[in-house]
């Protein structure tokens, strides 16, 4: 299986985070997101021009029927829907997956349940994740091929990680949706 999320995102800087069963008004509720009404909407290659690199700015897409909204940091160094408090946020009374490739830097993976941090992956560590309930993800990671002493060639790190969370967790995306433009709001900054 190929990952919708990385035709999209692509390998050099992403953040996602796929909640379960909220509506676009919950989300955006849950991030204490502001924003003019009716809210901006920009394309994932739009954002800079708006909103400065240190802006938590995020992207919120809700495909009816799907069951999950998904989170993207529009500037994703900053990894606003991985931090600790967001994530913890958008989970409680659900389960959030998130999925973290920050410039130049290790993909990170965190699955998160009623408020509560599960389990966390960090690939530059060579090990599996840990937490109190890791077995879930690190079978999803051990699946796509992490874990392996010699990986092929060819693996990606981000492309597997977030293949692993779409097989897991029965994510779908419409890439050309995702790469549209959507509400984008700032999440107001959070002790993490």
């Amino acid at each position: 299986m190929a990952s919708t999320l990385f035709d999209v995102l692509g390998d050099e800087w992403f953040c996602v985070t796929a909640v379960r069963g909220l509506g676009e008004a919950y989300v955006l509720a849950r991030l204490g997101a502001v924003g003019p009404d009716p809210l901006p909407r920009y394309p994932i290659d739009g954002v800079a021009e708006h909103y400065s690199l240190e802006s938590w700015a995020v992207r919120v897409y809700c495909p009816e029927g799907s069951g999950w909204a998904y989170v993207f940091d529009a500037l994703p160094q900053m990894g606003v829907p991985f931090k600790e408090p967001v994530l913890k946020e958008l989970s409680r009374g659900t389960e959030a997956v998130s999925v973290w490739q920050p410039l130049a830097g290790p993909v990170r993976v965190a699955h998160a349940r009623d408020g509560e941090i599960l389990a966390l992956f960090d690939s530059w560590r060579f090990d599996p994740a840990s937490g109190k309930e890791p077995d879930r993800l690190n079978q999803a990671l051990d699946r796509v091929g992490f874990f392996l002493d010699e990986p092929d060639d060819d693996f990606s790190d981000p492309a597997a990680a977030l293949e692993a969370v779409e097989s897991e967790f029965g994510l779908a995306v419409n890439p050309q949706e995702v790469a549209g433009p959507l509400p984008t709001v700032i999440v107001p900054v959070r002790a993490d």
